[in-house]
């Protein structure tokens, strides 16, 4: 079922054009919200609308959008990965990553990109911080530590840990990333790929020590009640602390950062934002309006 959309100043007519979100389940999202309010206010006629698209049922959405005449879409879990493969061609971090979120479709053709990867660098640069030459420790193993060892190692961090109560799945991660990066253009490649370690839990003094930037991209802080997955004495003072997760806006693991005296922390608020404003202009060919898409994802009704 599509999400529904309100417009204020635009109606809907026959000549809107659509923007889809595919993911399952997708009721949750926010996106919808933020980039309705964006469009509306660049005066596009066009709709973003979410769409609940069960796996089996994927590539028929997928090729429906083309049939539509759709300008493009998102996709969320569990859709990233069997996006990439409809894709006629692919950004360097989609093809790195083997997972597309974003898709412009132009003279019936698919053009694919990962714009997860471009909102943790937006957000981190927000804060003063950014990849290169630094020492990146990354909590989790799963699609959002894909996106973030990507951007880092295509901006030439120096090096990076993948902490992970599953070595192997982090080992993996590493893995297919750099035998990726590989694959790349001469021209996409980064001239240095930094040293890349996958450990546990028992070895997170070796990943935090000396790190300038720290990053939870597990769902561990989505509650409360979550405890820490690791001892947050070994967490620097000299640290930046960021979460990937927005909702609650202080997670424990920022607050025990802020109690071991790290000066600045963040949640992945931002990454959203910047990871849609992206999207935005990759499918209208225009800057994104960030400060009114900000306002929006500042609303408590986004998070619904």
């Amino acid at each position: 079922m599509a999400s529904i959309v309100r417009r204020n100043k635009f109606s809907i007519n026959a000549k809107t054009s659509i923007v889809g979100l595919l993911g399952y389940p997708v009721e949750h999202s926010s996106s919808p919200l933020f980039q309705n309010r964006a469009i509306e206010a660049m005066g596009i006629n066009t709709a973003y609308l979410a769409f609940s698209v069960k796996p089996e049922d994927f590539e028929e959405a997928f090729k429906g959008l083309i049939a539509l005449g759709a300008v493009g879409a998102n996709f969320t879990v569990p859709h990233k990965q069997s996006a990439y493969k409809l894709c006629d061609e692919c950004s360097p971090q989609a093809r790195m990553m083997q997972a597309v979120n974003t898709v412009k479709f132009k003279d019936g053709k698919a053009y694919g990109y990962n714009t997860d990867a471009y909102g943790i660098k937006a957000s981190i640069n927000e804060q003063g911080y950014k990849f290169t030459g630094v020492k990146i420790a990354v909590i989790g193993a799963g699609g959002v530590a894909r996106a973030i060892v990507t951007q880092a190692v295509l901006d030439g961090a120096s090096e990076i840990y993948v902490v992970n109560r599953t070595v192997p799945k982090a080992e993996g991660l590493i893995s297919s990333v750099l035998d990726n990066c590989e694959k790349l253009d001469e021209k996409d490649k980064p001239n240095f790929i930094p040293p890349c370690h996958a450990v546990g839990y028992d070895k997170i003094g070796d990943a935090l020590s000396g790190a300038g930037i720290l990053i939870n991209a597990t769902s561990v802080g989505l509650k409360e009640t979550d405890a820490m997955l690791f001892d947050s004495k070994f967490i620097e003072p000299a640290t930046f602390v960021y979460d990937t997760i927005y909702n609650p806006s202080q997670t424990r693991l920022l607050i025990e950062a802020k109690q071991r005296g790290c000066r600045k922390t963040s949640n992945g608020l931002t990454m959203l934002l910047y990871q849609g404003a992206k999207a935005f202009e990759i499918w209208f060919d225009r800057t994104a309006p960030v400060e009114l898409m900000r306002q929006q994802l500042m609303q408590p009704r986004a998070f619904l």
